[in-house]
Order: structure tokens, then C-alpha cells, then sequence
């Protein structure tokens, strides 16, 4: 046998079970049919013993001594040549007035049977006896036969229904089980070693799909499972690998430039020209840390775990969200204001509230980015009509042409007519996040026809806090 966790040790062991199993179900299906076998043969031989007891009471008579049994019934009685039997007669007390004095006592209890058949002994050999109350020919009470035998013939039959012919079927049917369970084992094991098999053959980078028709047809389903996964795999490495090719194009700008200041400065002489390159250089590092930041934040976005969420007031956050960014927008003399519920806890969604700070974040640092000087910008906390929470960002900016909606959530993508300062990664970290909460986000024209609404729709998964 091979080393365990090889396919030959996984099959001896799981065969082994399965065998083990079937021959447990075998003794138990054979100790049932042995108790049947006896039960159906005691049956008849019971009901013969009770009509000798039968047989025998009416041959009892009264004598002016006690009472007795016919001679020629007691002849009777003992003639059977294979057996063994015994009778006796007792009066209401229990006392033998007839017969053996070996034989089995009988238990009486209050709503005793005319007949009863009982298992005892006589003379250290098992026996069955039959007892039968019948009045007592003398008028004093009830009288009790009993009459027993051995169970040599029992035995006999018993013996004659253990013969091959009988016991052949269940050896067929117990070895038609192995043959099928050693089939279910090459049927399914077999191309589950040759899956296994081909995917230990292949690269750490290999995603293609696994071929499901060269498995059992039960086996398709997990198959198609794990080539949906295999899928999600090879789209999120592609992502990932456009992401870190993105990323690094965009850091080498900023410390390129970060190193030619640096250079700059440290050959200028005249302290004017050195403080106009170092105010350059603080630009520009500030520039290269808001980049890196938000790449931070894109990655940890992309990598969140919903089992960590928590309840997040939104009308709270989005209030410590817009004093942030009050002083930005009161530079450009911007209307930055909040519409929504005055009461805290009015509308709960279930989230990181870090990373939920950081979506809203980068809607306000957008708008007002965009917003030209003099501008309303709009914070609004609300429901929609199946009770979810959104939250939305309007502006009077220049908004966003239909055809460039689905590319500003790219990475880095800037829109073609763009003036602000940005990184690029703004909608494409609002986005991410709001995937990580089951949530989406939509851009539409306000309704007045001007600027821009992006809106981030939550499923609620509590309810509103009065």
C-alpha cells in the first residue's frame, strides 16, 4: 500500500469502511432472520403443544383420592420419538397432584390467559411448556395442565433452513454489494485522481478551465464550480496585475520629478531660487503621499471582509465628513451643505465606517475639485423606494459626459476634458468599496440639467432609528 493520502491508500481506506459496513448489515440482516427463523418455527410446534394440553385435560377425571389422567392418553402423550415430553396437573394452589414434579412452575397473575406458552427447563434440558386452566373436575377451583416437551425438532428445522440454498442468496447479494461499491469507487475515485492529478501538473499561474466532460456526470457540477472560481481567480490576477503595472507607472511621475527638485536644490546657491524648489519638492511630495494613500486605501478596499462590518450612522458620518471638508470648499467660496435627517442613528447601514469616511471622502474632495468657484454642493442622506440608504453627492460642476460614466471608475482614468489636479482613483475607490458592501453606484444629471449626482445605493440591514 502506498503512502497515506495517495489514491491507493484512499481507496483501501474508504473500501475498507464500506466493507465493514456491509458486513455489519450482513450479520445484523442475519441475526434478524435467525430470530424470525425461530419465531416461525416455535409458532406451530407452540399451538401443537397447547392442543396436547387441550387433548390432555380432557382425558383428567376425578378420583375419590384427587385426580388423574386416562393411562392410555399419558401413553399417548410419551410416544414421540424425537422429543422429550412431560405433563403435570396442579390444583389452585400450584401444587402437582399429577404427573412431573420437575415441571416448570406457572407464574399466575390477575388477568393470567387461559393458555400461555413459556420457555423453562427440566432435568437441565431446555423445554417450552404450555399451560391451560380449566375448571377442576372435582369443584374445588380452576385446575392447571401442563404439558412440555424438548426442542429437538425445533432444532432440526432450524438446522435444515441454515443450508446453502438458503444462506447462498445472501452471499450473492452480499457480494453484488462489494462488485458496485468497487465499481462506484472506479466510476467516481478514478477520475476524481486523474482531476487531481492534472491540476498538481499545473503552474501556480495556470487558470484555465478544467475539462468537465471527462468526468462522471455527478461530478460536473463541482467541476463548474471550481472553473467559475478558477474564473474569478484569473480575473481578479489580471486586475491585480493592471493594478500594480498602473501603480507603479503612476509613482514613477511623481518621485522622478520628487528627485530632479531634490537634485535642483541641492545645486542652487541663491536662497530665493532654493526656497521656490523646496516649495516645488513640498508639492510634490504631498502629490506622491495623496497617491500612495489612495492606493492604500484601493488595495485594503479590495481586500475587505464583510464579517467585520458594523453598524454606521450615516447622518453622523456624513456631518464630521462635510466639517472636513468645509474650509476646502469656503476657499472657493463653494455652498457646501446637508439635506437628510436632522436626528443621528435616523438611517443605519451595516459596514467598515472607515472605509465608508473614505467613499464619502473622495465624492466630496471630487466635487469640490470640480465645482468651479460660487458652487453648491450638496451632501444628501435619504432612502430610496425599497427602503435602502444612499448616499449622494450633487454639485454644479461640469459633470461627466455619458460616454466617459463607466471609464471614471477605472483606475487612474481622468476624463478627457478634466481640469482639476487629481490622482485618478477617486471613483475607482468609491466604487471598489461600494462593492465591498453589496452596495452601487450610479452618476446621473441633476435634475435642473446641470452638474453632476453620484450616488452610492446601501442595502439597509437595519432598521431606521426612530
Amino acid at each position: 500500500m502506498k503512502r497515506p493520502g495517495s489514491a491507493m491508500y484512499t481507496f483501501f481506506k474508504y473500501f475498507g469502511w464500506l466493507v465493514g459496513l456491509l458486513a455489519f448489515v450482513w450479520l445484523a440482516m442475519t441475526s434478524v432472520t435467525e430470530f424470525i427463523v425461530r419465531s416461525a418455527v416455535d409458532a406451530p410446534y407452540d399451538e401443537k403443544l397447547v392442543d396436547m394440553a387441550r387433548a390432555l385435560a380432557a382425558e383428567v377425571s376425578s378420583t375419590p383420592g384427587g385426580v388423574m389422567v386416562t393411562p392410555g392418553a399419558v401413553q399417548l402423550l410419551r410416544s414421540d420419538r424425537r422429543d422429550s415430553v412431560y405433563f403435570a396437573l396442579r390444583d389452585a394452589s400450584g401444587e402437582v397432584l399429577e404427573g412431573d414434579a420437575d415441571m416448570p412452575a406457572v407464574v399466575v397473575t390477575r388477568g393470567t390467559p387461559e393458555t400461555a406458552v413459556q420457555t423453562g427447563t427440566i432435568h437441565d434440558q431446555p423445554v417450552r411448556v404450555a399451560s391451560l386452566h380449566v375448571p377442576d373436575p372435582r369443584g374445588q377451583g380452576t385446575l392447571t395442565v401442563q404439558v412440555a416437551e424438548t426442542l429437538n425438532k425445533r432444532h432440526v428445522l432450524v438446522q435444515s433452513l441454515r443450508t446453502p440454498s438458503v444462506l447462498l442468496p445472501q452471499v450473492v447479494v452480499m457480494l453484488g454489494a462489494i462488485l458496485i461499491v468497487l465499481y462506484g469507487f472506479a466510476y467516481v475515485v478514478g477520475p476524481m485522481r486523474r482531476l487531481k492529478e492534472s491540476i498538481d501538473r499545473r503552474d501556480s499561474s495556470d487558470l484555465a478551465p478544467l475539462d468537465a466532460n471527462e468526468a462522471p456526470r455527478e461530478l460536473r457540477s463541482l467541476i463548474e464550480s471550481i472553473n467559475g472560481l478558477m474564473g474569478r481567480l484569473a480575473t481578479s490576477m489580471d486586475t491585480q496585475r493592471r493594478f500594480i503595472a498602473d501603480a507603479a507607472h503612476q509613482l514613477r511621475t511623481p518621485l522622478a520629478g520628487l528627485r530632479s527638485q531634490t537634485e535642483l536644490a541641492l545645486g542652487q546657491r541663491d536662497p530665493a531660487t532654493m526656497q521656490r524648489t523646496l516649495e516645488r519638492l513640498a508639492v510634490g511630495t504631498e502629490h506622491a503621499t495623496a497617491l500612495a494613500n489612495r492606493l492604500l486605501t484601493l488595495a485594503r478596499a479590495g481586500t475587505y471582509v464583510r464579517s467585520k462590518q458594523a453598524d454606521v450612522d450615516l447622518v453622523a458620518l456624513a456631518k464630521d465628513v462635510i466639517a472636513d471638508h468645509l474650509p476646502a470648499a469656503n476657499a472657493r467660496a463653494q455652498d457646501l451643505g446637508f439635506e437628510g435627517p436632522s436626528t443621528p442613528g435616523a438611517i443605519i447601514v451595516h459596514g467598515d465606517q472607515v472605509l465608508l469616511r473614505e467613499l464619502l471622502s473622495n465624492l466630496l474632495d471630487n466635487a469640490v475639485r470640480y465645482t468651479p468657484e460660487r458652487g453648491l454642493i450638496t451632501v444628501e442622506i435619504s432612502r430610496d423606494r425599497r427602503d435602502n440608504a444612499v448616499i449622494a453627492v450633487r454639485d454644479t460642476g461640469p459633470g461627466v459626459p455619458d460616454d466617459e460614466r463607466a471609464k471614471v471608475f477605472e483606475p487612474f482614468y481622468r476624463g478627457r476634458d478634466a481640469v482639476a489636479t487629481g490622482t485618478g482613483l477617486g471613483l475607482a475607490i468609491v466604487r471598489t468599496i461600494a462593492d465591498a458592501h453589496g452596495a452601487s453606484v450610479s452618476l446621473q444629471t441633476n435634475p435642473d440639467g446641470v452638474g453632476l449626482c453620484v450616488a452610492a445605493n446601501f442595502p439597509t440591514h437595519a432598521e431606521a432609528v426612530a
